[in-house]
């Protein structure tokens, strides 16, 4: 066995054991094995699949180099709105009386998360995971949280996590004592209004191709989460972005996603596009400004779609317009002239990253 650090996922359904106790189990266990399923589907590169615990999916990642704390907060808001979907789903087409589909709707979800040490251990044809923290996170799974912070559906971080995550999105302070490990710090995200959130939606910014000025495709041998953190983390983005040498941010909302704001310095100019679609792991669409023209922009969208064991990049640049609606024809021609030789020896140099990964 080696030792290793990362992060270990538990996706639990809350409410399972008075639903069991309280409905019929023959309509009660396919309710429940739907649930299961759809917050399974989920997992996906670089999360690995762990096991099924009762009532719970487990997943892990030991690749927390190409783990941000944008990728790893998608992961869990993924799984809950899966969940979400699928209950919505049950509890709308179902006309059963029986007790346990009347009660599918009380069911619910939490996601806790820990970074810490363990071992994968092979027992016979059965993997495991042992430590110390693998004992931490499952005990995450029973803490007051709900209670004292009024958060029922929530992603539960310990500091650990959060430290590791580097990220700044607006979570709650909790801290509980857990036998054998003392008081432990933690973070409460509320996933629900996540939910909402995603189900309010944002206004859609999709660029089809046959909109565009010009469109360049790459495939790419890594599943879609992986090219997805390639494309809009910046600390990975300027690993393989060509001649672009430093990037800032703006995050409104504290984390990636619409509004967010990249500055990347390349050799050439300072190239500034703003986020105004985001749809994780399927498309993102964004603005981006003319350097050379005061007030021009151009929309951009990124889309991805599995292809086998890899993804299809379709990427579509549009029409160049001016705060006024007037059409820059030039900036069009510059900007395809420009990406018709950035994006080739990015990608080349992308390719071999995030393929090794996979």
């Amino acid at each position: 066995m080696t030792a290793q650090n990362g992060y270990m996922l538990i996706a639990d359904i809350s409410g399972y054991t008075q639903f069991l106790t309280s409905s019929e189990l023959d309509h009660a266990n396919p309710i429940l094995q739907s649930l299961l399923q759809a917050v399974a589907e989920q997992v996906g590169e670089p999360l690995h699949f762990w096991k099924l615990e009762g009532d719970a999916v487990l997943a892990y990642s030991s690749r927390v180099e190409l783990v941000s704390g944008d990728l790893l907060l998608t992961f869990c808001e993924n799984l809950y709105n899966a969940f979400a979907a699928r209950r919505q789903d049950i509890v709308a087409n179902t006309t059963c009386p029986c007790r346990a589909c009347a009660n599918a709707g009380g069911l619910d979800l939490k996601v806790v998360v820990h970074y810490g040490a363990f071992e994968e251990m092979q027992v016979g044809p059965v993997k495991d995971l042992s430590g110390a923290d693998v004992i931490l996170v499952h005990r995450m799974t029973k803490t007051e949280a709900a209670a004292e912070t009024g958060v029922r559906s929530y992603a539960l971080f310990s500091d650990a996590a959060v430290e590791a995550m580097q990220l700044q999105a607006a979570m709650q302070p909790y801290a509980q004592a857990i036998e054998h490990f003392g008081d432990v710090a933690m973070q409460v995200y509320d996933l629900a209004r996540a939910w909402e959130h995603f189900r309010a939606g944002q206004e859609r910014d999709f660029l089809e191709e046959a909109d565009g000025v010009w469109t360049y495709r790459r495939r790419f041998d890594a599943a879609p989460q992986l090219v997805w953190e390639a494309l809009t983390a910046p600390e990975f983005k300027l690993r393989w972005m060509d001649q672009v040498s430093a990037m800032r941010m703006e995050n409104p909302q504290g984390r990636l996603g619409p509004g967010s704001v990249y500055h990347c310095a390349h050799s050439l100019a300072e190239f500034v596009y703003r986020v105004t679609d985001w749809q994780p792991f399927e498309y993102f669409s964004t603005r981006i400004k003319d350097p050379a023209r005061e007030g021009v922009e151009l929309p951009e969208t990124y889309q991805l779609t599995p292809d086998g064991d890899g993804t299809a990049l379709r990427y579509t640049i549009g029409r160049a317009y001016d705060t006024a609606g007037n059409r820059s024809e030039v900036s069009e021609q510059e900007a395809v002239g420009f990406l018709s030789e950035f994006w080739p020896v990015s990608f080349d140099a992308m390719d071999p990253q995030v393929s090794r990964l996979s």
